[in-house]
């Protein structure tokens, strides 16, 4: 069995032989280290075509786990070409949106990342401090499909980093609106049979409702920023009717406990067992517990709350 190196070299290599044989005669392929949110450094396959912005990235990490599995390379060289095909038209659609982002900002959106799992990633990126080392970083979105605002198309649109985050913030609570359901009802039943409680009117929780709650977003997908919608802890606070401990259990989602009876070391046991048993390394948020109080967010340490942040990085 070749070896990550190796297996770069022979799969793209055969990519190309694939390409030559049945892809567009104008497609050709880049290889090149890339930065991914999360992920950190990875070996990029990029399938570029004449006149389009976009394109089709593939990383050699994901293919090489295939291999192991037992998939064989020309199979996968096929599979990785094929996709690229189907997803240049997709990816003209997304490049003329972001050739006028600033006549249609309609597309522009934010999720939620981890400055500390994602320093290099960041380096070049404008992002919005939420505190407690968590930011926003803002994109141009289509579908599943988005492009991450750099600071140099930030710059070459003209456009200020306050007002990209405002527009990008108010677009991605309408289109993806915040849902908090209970944890009980989320774990036996479909996450989009729960009822969503944010809906219920002023007031705490219906009687029986807790203790535990799911916060996302309505696509259940990069859905932990939901927390930092403008006005959302005083709703959750007033809805659980106190202070509450945030258990960050992926980049997609939030367990929310309402603070009494609650152990704060135990909920830190729980958060990091499950970021080393169960949830991917690529959706690990954070390996700490955190509580809001008084419409703040902190940090909890085994021995209590640490002095709070305020909007900025621990």
């Amino acid at each position: 069995m070749l070896d990550l190196m190796g297996f770069k070299e022979e799969f793209v290599m055969q990519c190309r032989n694939a390409l030559c044989e049945t892809g567009p005669e104008d497609m050709k392929i880049e290889e090149r280290k890339v930065n991914k949110a999360q992920r950190g450094e990875l070996n990029g396959v990029i399938f570029m075509k004449e006149g389009l912005l976009c394109a089709p990235t593939f990383y050699i990490e994901d293919f090489y786990k295939a291999y192991k599995d037992g998939s064989s390379i020309a199979d996968l060289s096929r599979d990785a070409i094929e996709t690229a095909v189907r997803s240049m038209d997709m990816a003209d659609l997304l490049a003329k949106d972001s050739l006028n982002m600033l006549e249609n900002t309609d597309n522009l959106r934010v999720r939620m990342l981890s400055k500390s799992r994602n320093k290099d990633y960041l380096k070049d990126l404008p992002c919005r401090e939420l505190g407690c080392g968590f930011v926003y970083i803002a994109e141009i979105g289509r579908g599943e499909y988005g492009a991450v605002i750099t600071k140099d198309l930030l710059k070459d649109f003209r456009m200020s980093r306050n007002k990209l985050f405002n527009i990008a913030i108010r677009n991605t609570m309408e289109q993806f609106p915040a849902v908090l359901h209970d944890l009980g009802e989320s774990i036996i039943g479909e996450p989009g049979d729960c009822e969503n409680l944010l809906d219920q009117p002023a007031g705490k929780v219906p009687a029986g409702a807790g203790p535990g709650f799911v916060l996302t977003n309505s696509r259940f997908f990069w859905g932990a920023g939901a927390l930092f919608y403008p006005g959302m802890i005083d709703r959750i606070h007033e809805l659980l009717g106190g202070d509450f401990y945030v258990l960050p259990s992926s980049i997609h989602e939030l367990i929310l406990i309402a603070v009494d009876d609650q152990d704060p070391q135990q909920l830190v046991d729980l958060v990091r067992s499950a970021n080393h048993t169960v949830v991917k390394d690529s959706e690990i948020l954070a390996d700490e517990l955190y509580i809001c109080e008084s419409g703040k967010l902190c940090r909890v340490s085994f021995g209590g709350v640490i002095p709070k942040c305020g909007d900025y990085v621990c």
